[in-house]
């Protein structure tokens, strides 16, 4: 009995799985298993003060402006943490305004200075923009890109974050870059530091190395002088009550979280195996590999300087000239005007043969007529030059004789002796002697 319970206990087991296979089979042949991400806000409690004095840069950089920056740098997700680098705009340019922070070591790496736009101001820029031709600082959020060799070395490359206050900074070619106008040679001799066109400038000694720690999706705050841009500002806007008055220490706010989400979707795809009955889970959000992500961004840098070097960013210009059409209409008329020229050349060329035996006959007149003037012309001046000698001699006789004469003009003025009355006048002394 307990061998056919058994065996009757297989059967059925067999017979069940071979009906589940078959589903998941024709399961497989209609659905597609997709996963989405969804982002829900997350509570999160900071003590920006620890970390703040973590940091012992207390006396560098002002604690409400790392405030800032430390808020926005939390709610930032697809950033390369534990690099923090903040440029403080409010402080004049002779003095140390770029750092680099450390947040796992807890540590100041750079302290440097750093130069601001030509339009934004002279020693502490006030005015700040994120349009093309402004030549203006833009403020908030940022996030490095890949590196590379441009116009002004070693460079690197920015990615604004914020709509309406940085977000061209790719497309106005805003990178960080070094330069001579932040050295202390610089410095000694104006008192401030030079202006660029929109990008950070830092000392070219340090360029190199800076850019090395920071690039590849670290986050870049630049603060300044403008009250409008916490309001505006995607990261700070809602925290602008946290700012007003004393600066808080501990800070709440919601930080978005990505969480995923099981999507089921149709598909035409038919499987004919049983090992083809597993789901199929594909990601919506596909993941980009960030240093080909850099390198085509570098690619497309090089293109677009290789551009301007042509200068064909003229080409596409409604008021471009095309300079080689204009040639090729020239070239045409001129053969226009040779062919209309080659017929009448022959007209031409027989008044020219009369005109030109009329001009043998005159040359052979004037060649007798000269013959004879020559001999005149040679007795005229040889009288001249008997007359110039002469003219000669007398000159440099009188010469002699105002040599031994005295000047007259010169006792004369030895001689003049005024009173004091009159000497007094002429040197404004209007003073009335006794």
């Amino acid at each position: 009995m307990k061998k056919a319970l058994i065996f009757l206990s297989l059967v059925i087991i067999s017979s069940l799985s071979f009906s589940e296979g078959t589903n998941l089979e024709n399961i497989s042949q209609n659905t597609v298993v997709a996963t989405e991400t969804e982002t829900k806000p997350q509570k999160m409690i900071l003590d920006v003060k620890s970390v703040y004095d973590s940091l012992n840069i207390k006396g560098k950089l002002d604690y409400s402006i790392f405030q800032k920056a430390y808020l926005g740098y939390v709610q930032i997700s697809n950033k390369n943490p534990g690099v923090l680098v903040i440029i403080d705009y409010s402080k004049p340019s002779n003095e140390e305004r770029f750092y680099v922070l450390d947040l796992n070591k807890k540590r100041l790496v750079y302290s440097t200075r750093v130069a601001h736009s030509k339009n934004s101001g002279l020693e502490i820029p006030l005015e700040f923009s994120d349009d093309p031709n402004s030549y203006q600082s833009s403020l908030g959020f940022f996030l490095t890109l890949g590196e590379y060799n441009g116009a002004y070395g070693y460079s690197l490359r920015l990615k604004g974050l914020e709509e309406n206050i940085n977000a061209n900074a790719e497309s106005r070619a805003i990178v960080i870059h070094g330069g001579d106008i932040v050295n202390d040679e610089y410095i000694k001799k104006f008192g401030f530091a030079g202006r660029s066109l929109g990008c950070p400038v830092l000392p070219t000694a340090l360029t190199k190395e800076i850019v090395n720690y920071i690039k590849q999706g670290r986050v870049l705050f630049i603060n300044g002088n403008d009250e409008e841009y916490i309001e505006e500002s995607v990261y700070l806007s809602k925290l602008a009550p946290i700012f007003e008055g004393k600066p808080q220490d501990i800070v709440e706010l919601e930080k978005p979280r990505e969480t995923l989400k099981v999507v089921a979707t149709t598909s035409t795809a038919s499987t004919t195996s049983l090992a083809s009955t597993s789901p199929v889970i594909t990601n919506t959000t596909a993941v980009q590999n960030p240093n080909q992500k850099n390198i085509s961004i570098m690619l497309d840098v090089i293109k677009q300087e290789a551009e301007y070097k042509q200068y064909s960013s003229l080409r596409k210009k409604e008021n471009y000239i095309d300079y080689l059409a204009i040639i090729k209409s020239i070239i045409v008329d001129k053969s226009n005007l040779t062919t209309t020229k080659h017929n009448g050349e022959t007209s031409i060329v027989s008044n020219l043969d009369s005109a030109k035996e009329n001009k043998e006959e005159k040359t052979l007149e004037k060649i007798e007529t000269t013959s004879e003037n020559k001999n005149q012309n040679i007795e005229e001046i040889k009288k001249d030059v008997t007359k110039q000698e002469e003219v000669k001699k007398e000159e440099i006789k009188t010469e002699e004789i105002k040599k031994e004469e005295p000047k007259k003009d010169e006792v004369k003025k030895t001689n003049r002796k005024y009173s004091e009355e009159v000497v007094r006048k002429s040197l404004g002394l209007g003073v009335k002697l006794k």
